[in-house]
């Protein structure tokens, strides 16, 4: 998962603390398009509460994430659709994480919607921003791209990954849905063909990726 400005190497607490005075100095300042997804983090960390470090950590990281692919040629500055946003910047994350990244990003949907739905309207930028497509339906979402990943991880490097058809991605991503609702154990029971490798050299994002690692279906 790439680095997220000051994020990498900061513990969770300092960079908190930093987000928060950063967002309070800028509450009545206009902000410039470049400066939006660290000001959302800031306001973030000042609405948000009652989560657990891994939770906390795990949803900055993503709405770092998020914020940044607002900033792509492929998405309109004053105009953002919330269901193409998140669909994009969770294929930009794709296999970098574990499938419990993906779950804790589910089981925090309804919170995270809300505070995007209200901050965004709400920036400090020149030219107001407006929402669309604010219903997301982030159950068929996060399957579909789990489905995604798996084929990824599973045939990484192997001319076998060009054999793979959307109706194999589609009848995947239907196995991980029970009675309408992502079931974990599934999802579990097919990732553990294929294991998540923690290899990188950054020691907080190593940490947070084996914390996620370490999650059972029962703890999501």
């Amino acid at each position: 998962m790439v680095k997220q400005g000051h994020y990498a190497g900061v513990s969770t607490n300092k960079k908190s603390r930093q987000l928060k005075q950063r967002a309070q100095r800028q509450v009545n300042a206009e902000i410039d398009l470049s400066e939006v997804a660290d000001f959302l983090q800031g306001r973030y960390v000042l609405t948000q509460h009652a989560t657990s470090a891994l939770v906390d950590e795990t949803m900055q990281r993503f709405l770092a994430e998020w914020g940044q692919q607002t900033t792509t040629s492929t998405v309109d500055s004053n105009l953002w659709d919330m269901d193409k946003i998140t669909i994009q910047t969770l294929a930009r994350i794709a296999s970098k994480v574990p499938w419990q990244f993906y779950a804790i990003i589910v089981g925090q949907w309804s919170k995270f919607s809300h505070f995007i739905i209200k901050e965004v309207p709400a920036l400090p930028t020149k030219n107001a921003v407006r929402l669309t497509s604010k219903d997301v339906d982030i159950t068929s979402v996060v399957s579909q791209q789990l489905a995604v990943n798996w084929y990824l991880s599973r045939f990484a490097g192997t001319s076998q990954l060009a054999t793979v058809t959307n109706a194999n991605i589609q009848d995947l991503s239907k196995s991980f849905i029970s009675h309408g609702a992502l079931d974990w154990q599934n999802v579990a029971v097919v990732y553990s063909t294929t294991p998540f490798t923690v290899d990188v050299d950054d020691t907080q994002l190593k940490q947070w990726l084996q914390s996620l690692v370490a999650l059972s279906p029962e703890q999501l």
